[in-house]
């Protein structure tokens, strides 16, 4: 992860971002910088989104489809 990724998954972090959907959005730039964004009401909406998921998996496959088609969030 190259120097800009970190400190912009350092910054959304901070604003209250869950560490397993963190840890994967910081490892997909395309859902990194669709993320990034994102207003406030539409982040909170997709990290709402991710309470229900149970497994790194799904969370990995929730994350590429956010990179893919934005989930109907944007």
């Amino acid at each position: 992860m190259d120097e800009v990724m970190i400190m912009l998954y350092n910054e959304l972090y901070n604003d209250g971002l869950p560490l397993g959907f963190g840890m994967v959005l910081a490892s997909n730039v395309v859902a990194m910088n669709r993320f990034s964004n994102l207003s406030q009401r539409e982040r909170e909406e997709l990290i709402a989104r991710t309470h229900g998921i149970k497994s790194h998996e799904e969370m990995q496959n929730f994350v590429a489809e956010f990179g893919k088609n934005g989930l109907g969030i944007m």
